[in-house]
């Protein structure tokens, strides 16, 4: 019997009938690209306008409080009487008062007192019988000379010098600047200047305008001014003369142009200022004690 051979391996079907085609290409996400992010935007479109204007805290401007002017005082003194060589007193600079002059050299017409350095005069050129400081001042400069002293005057170094000043308050050189600062208390108290007086130990209450004599104390050691044993203050009467009238404002402001004060009720007590002058000691003195 034919015995056949076994077929030969039949020709390899490919795997697939056709290669499989790759992935088509991606599709995208959406049918439209999402653009880029446009370009940065400036932080601001334009800058921010600062506020108009500050709002004012109220409608008007909150002022200052005033602050007080300074006050002088200048002094008027005795032209060279005894009737009026009690009556010195520190007065406005704007008040109208007579004017004599004081010069170092001698002038034609001026005199000279034995023991005055200065030659006094009142007819510069003419006699004046009412001006302002300021204006005194400017009459004396033309003539090459000066306001005198309290001190010149009260020791009647411009006496007999003419124009009827001997008996009228003349312009002094001597001038004080008041505190600005008013006194609290309204009223204080005098004390009597010494104690070997009929007033001795006595005090009384005087409102500040009142006029009353002055004595002034220092802690530390002034020239001229004394200390008694006992007492630590010195003292004195004559600043620079002696002051027979005024309120307690001036008496105060005396007292400061020297540096020192108005001494306390205890002070004027226990004879601390007795002796120092003016015959102050039986007057009742203004003290820096307040009622």
């Amino acid at each position: 019997s034919t015995t056949f051979g076994s077929s030969p391996t039949p020709v390899p079907v490919n795997p697939t009938a056709a290669p499989i085609q790759p992935t088509p290409a991606p599709v995208n996400p959406t049918a439209t690209p999402i653009p880029p992010t446009p370009a940065p935007v400036d932080p601001t479109a334009a800058p921010i306008t600062p506020t108009l204007a500050p709002v004012s805290p109220t409608g008007a401007p909150i002022s200052s409080p005033p602050v007080a002017s300074e006050q002088t005082l200048a002094a008027i003194v005795c032209g060279g009487s005894n009737g009026c060589r009690n009556n010195a007193e520190m007065v406005d600079p704007t008040e109208s008062h007579e004017v004599r002059c004081c010069s170092e050299t001698a002038k034609d017409g001026w005199v000279k007192k034995n023991n005055c350095e200065v030659w006094g005069g009142s007819k510069v050129p003419t006699c004046v019988h009412g001006e302002d400081l300021a204006t005194a001042e400017a009459i004396c400069q033309a003539e090459e000379a000066r306001l005198c002293t309290a001190e010149e005057l009260y020791n009647k170094c411009a006496k007999g010098s003419g124009c009827g000043h001997d008996s009228d308050l003349i312009w002094s050189s001597f001038s004080v600047t008041v505190d600005p600062i008013p006194p609290v208390a309204p009223a204080h108290y005098l004390a009597c200047g010494g104690s070997q007086q009929s007033c001795a130990g006595t005090i009384e209450t005087a409102d500040n305008d009142e006029y009353h004599e002055v004595r002034c104390c220092s802690t530390s050691l002034i020239q001229g001014w004394s200390k008694k044993n006992g007492c630590d203050v010195w003292s004195a009467s004559e600043v620079p003369i002696c002051f027979h009238k005024e309120n307690f404002v001036g008496a105060k402001s005396i007292c400061a142009a020297h540096g020192a004060r108005l001494c306390t009720t205890a002070e004027l007590l226990s004879d601390c200022s007795r002796g120092t002058g003016c015959n102050h000691d039986k007057d009742m003195i203004w003290s820096s004690t307040p009622v």
